[in-house]
């Protein structure tokens, strides 16, 4: 074999990797939505974000509390962003909730350890739709070691260490990621859940490929009243 023939194979076997790569990620396009947080959402702000979340949190105690505080920092996230970000919309598609730099994304809060679901419903039509359909945003206000070691019943073969801290903050997950490497089960409330494994692994990777933008522990009581929702 001349070197002719290995330079024709080397290019070859790059242009097919590179062709791997781009059906398998996107973090190139959520590389811009990271960057355009980042710039517009200053540590002052997302600090007052943080202390409103934890409000929340502290006024919603007993059972339900989780669903309930969930939709309220849901709506408040919502509100905030809109807010402060000219590039932000309301986009209510499928799985999406929301549009940041005309990127659909899927909005999750999580207080620590943690499963999510990418809707919360039985659909009958489970196989005819497509999941993970859009990237995921996920706004994690609670730091924690979810393990002190590797789980018992691993459920994934990708090599990762489970027994790091995950801190609070902004999750960016490329949807393309999760297809190949997420698998759903299912409980009495969701055909599309995600084990905390599998949740893990997305946070894991987020910090890994930079999508991630640190969100700071809150530093001040504030009381959340209901009635000071309302305006004219």
């Amino acid at each position: 074999m001349d070197n002719n023939q290995i330079r024709f194979m080397e290019s070859n076997c790059i242009k097919k990797i590179q062709k791997w790569w781009r059906t398998r990620t996107s973090t190139k396009v959520l590389s811009l939505v990271h960057k355009y947080l980042f710039d517009n959402l200053s540590n002052e702000y997302l600090q007052d974000l943080s202390n409103k979340c934890n409000a929340i949190i502290q006024k919603c105690k007993g059972d339900g509390a989780g669903l309930s505080s969930g939709t309220l920092i849901d709506m408040l996230l919502c509100e905030a962003f809109q807010s402060k970000l000219s590039e932000y919309c309301d986009y209510h598609d499928g799985e999406s909730d929301m549009k940041i730099c005309n990127i659909p994304l899927s909005q999750k809060k999580i207080n620590g350890k943690s499963t999510i679901a990418l809707d919360w419903s039985k659909n009958k039509n489970k196989n005819e739709r497509e999941h993970f359909s859009c990237h995921i945003i996920i706004i994690n206000l609670k730091t924690e070691q979810w393990w002190k070691k590797t789980p018992v019943n691993s459920i994934s073969n990708i090599n990762i260490t489970y027994n790091d801290k995950i801190p609070t903050g902004i999750y960016i997950i490329d949807k393309q990621f999760c297809k190949y490497s997420i698998k759903l089960s299912s409980n009495n409330k969701t055909d599309t859940l995600i084990d905390s494994q599998y949740l893990y692994i997305m946070l894991k990777r987020s910090i890994s490929q930079k999508l991630f933008i640190e969100l700071p522990l809150p530093n001040k009581p504030l009381k959340f009243n209901i009635l000071n929702a309302f305006s004219e």
